[in-house]
């Protein structure tokens, strides 16, 4: 696969009517593809985390559960540049993994938070 990750998964039903908030803006695999962390327009991050049921079968088979969720970003007003901070999430990044914590960074555009997913 080249260190590539791709990820073709539906959860729960397919509805039209799907509110602005819950629309994911970024999506982001950690290093070994075992956690995928997704965030959304409502300031919303979602981890999965791989959940491979035969260990005989390819692990490209196998389905990502929700391990954690958390609300990174909520909205906020900058007064000296009177503008609207949205808390939509811009971009996720993993960090290098030192030890069994796995750390995660989320932005909005304007502001940066550091999370520990374990």
């Amino acid at each position: 696969m080249g260190g590539f990750w791709c990820f073709s998964q539906v959860k729960g039903a397919i509805d039209d009517d799907v509110a602005e908030a819950d629309i994911i803006s970024t999506v982001e695999f950690n290093h070994t593809g075992e956690l995928l962390a997704t965030g959304d327009k409502g300031g919303r991050v979602v981890i999965f985390q791989q959940e491979i049921e035969n260990k005989n079968l390819p692990q490209f088979r196998s389905e990502y559960n929700v391990y954690s969720t958390f609300q990174s970003h909520e909205p906020e007003f900058d007064y000296l540049k009177s503008l609207e901070i949205e808390e939509k999430i811009n971009k996720i990044r993993w960090l290098p993994q030192k030890n069994a914590a796995q750390f995660l960074l989320s932005t909005n555009g304007e502001f940066v938070i550091f999370t520990s997913a374990h």
